[in-house]
């Protein structure tokens, strides 16, 4: 027997094994090479970075013009000599730095540069250092001179190899009380590994970089996560260039080593020459076959399983089946007193029902008492499960109970007993049956509802027991330390 249950059992185990593998082949190998959706994939976490680093510049644009609006702002701009300026803008360059760090807008993203320029577009002071006074800053990145000419705020790119400068800044044209243009606030963030890395982890979680066009070249200035790699191949600088020309994302004609390469224009930079570059693997995994491996082991496990249950389900069933099956021979045989005293869940009543067959079969009345020769017992009493009805008015609405005070001055034990003893009371004055109410089982049903209401409201609770409309209800009291 046990081996038909093998055979039967494993064999279905393994047919529903392979038919989900190949079910899973079939509908997978669609999914894993979909040139089609790994480029809706990479088109979403292009827009999303692009869109990422636009909001980072709108939130320093939106700070810098509630900066410039300041006293202390206006003041660099009234010193008396270009010293005195330039030692003030510096002061209030490292201070509006301090400030700034310490917005939550400018998480993980602190301001690296903090810059005043006069309304020519030339350095007055910097945050940390005298550099940069007197520097022509507006001759060497055009978005500035035209927010100076504007007098709107803006945000660019800096990117310049001598000067050390590789970061995403904006600007904010600073008034004085007329509105006549004194000059401009910068502030600038870097632009490096860790801050694609930050960008990606917002958006897409894939990886990114991003490349400085200039001229017909472009040069890769930050990159974070598997494909920066390959983010210099000639194939994705071309890539770059052309994303330049519209809004659109532009995509490698193929996979570059397993990874397919996508790029975009720089979202809310207008004077800015870079492109977002991302990356996602060509497929998604190595090969069906690798993806379903597991459907076969788990089969493997499952025949396992249904050996090792085959044997035991065998020999529960076996065994006493073995064992009528030898005595009846022994009672056919002539041993007329032979009763079986089998205990097994499927096959117990089997035999007892064998033993009434041969009690009646051979005239011999049936014993009825256990093992030492005592006579049935009753059956005991049902349990107590009767309905309770409780009302929670007092604690659902937290408002004091009278007794309250009194209820929760009871040691447990005489509260129970009182308690016991007035339900009883009314069950019986309304001529319920109450024995098969006992102290022990009520104290049980009582204390369950008790932490149910704990559960439920966050308070202790006692009991008061009245009888309304016919019916007893149980009045639930919180205590009063703990009424709200």
């Amino acid at each position: 027997m046990r081996w038909k249950i093998i055979f039967v059992n494993g064999g279905v185990v393994m047919v529903v094994a392979v038919l989900t593998y190949f079910l899973l082949a079939a509908s997978l190998s669609s999914v894993v090479a979909n040139p089609a959706e790994q480029k809706r994939e990479l088109a979403r976490a292009l827009r999303g970075a692009s869109s990422q680093l636009a909001l980072d510049g709108l939130r320093m644009e939106r700070w810098l013009a509630q900066q410039v609006v300041t006293r202390p702002v206006r003041e660099v701009y009234q010193g008396g000599t270009a010293a005195a300026r330039s030692d003030w803008a510096t002061s209030a360059a490292n201070a509006l730095r301090d400030r700034a760090a310490a917005e939550p807008d400018f998480a993980r993203m602190a301001p690296a540069l903090v810059l005043f320029v006069d309304e020519r577009g030339v350095g007055i002071g910097r945050n940390g250092s005298a550099l940069m006074r007197g520097d022509r800053v507006a001759e060497s990145y055009p978005g500035l001179a035209s927010a100076l000419e504007s007098g709107l705020t803006r945000s660019d790119v800096w990117i310049h190899r001598e000067r050390q400068e590789q970061m995403l800044v904006s600007y904010a044209p600073v008034r004085d009380e007329r509105g006549r243009i004194l000059g401009a606030l910068v502030l600038g963030t870097p632009l490096n590994d860790e801050r694609l890395g930050r960008t990606s982890e917002l958006t897409s979680g894939h990886s990114l970089a991003f490349l400085h066009v200039q001229g017909e070249g472009a040069t890769v200035v930050a990159a974070s996560g598997p494909g920066a790699s390959q983010a210099k191949a000639p194939a994705v600088t071309q890539m770059a260039l052309q994303s330049l020309s519209g809004n659109n994302p532009v995509f490698t004609a193929g996979p570059i080593e397993d990874r397919l390469y996508g790029a975009i224009r720089l979202d809310g930079y207008p004077e800015a020459s870079g492109a977002i570059v991302a990356s996602v693997p060509a497929s998604r995994v190595g090969s069906v076959g690798a993806l379903l491996w597991p459907v076969f082991a788990v089969g493997a496990l499952g025949v396992a399983l249904v050996v090792v249950g085959g044997v035991l389900l065998g020999n529960y069933v076996s065994r006493p089946v073995a064992e009528l099956e030898k005595g009846l021979l022994l009672v056919i045989s002539g041993n007329q007193n032979l009763r079986f005293e089998l205990e097994h869940d499927e096959l117990g009543g089997l035999a007892s029902r064998i033993n009434t067959l041969l009690n009646t079969l051979l005239g011999v009345a049936e014993d009825t008492t256990d093992a030492q020769g005592r006579a049935p017992a009753a059956s005991p009493p049902r349990s107590f499960d009767d309905a309770l009805a409780v009302d929670e008015s007092a604690i659902a609405q937290a408002r004091d109970v009278p007794g309250g005070e009194a209820l929760a001055a009871l040691p447990p034990e005489r509260y129970y007993a009182e308690l016991y003893e007035s339900y009883v009371a009314l069950k019986q004055q309304l001529g319920e049956p109450v024995d098969h109410i006992t102290a022990e089982a009520f104290r049980s049903r009582i204390r369950a509802t008790e932490e149910e209401l704990r559960g439920k409201y966050g308070r202790t609770v006692r009991y008061g027991v009245e009888l309304k409309d016919g019916a007893i209800v149980l009045v639930a009291v919180p205590l009063p330390d703990l009424v709200s």
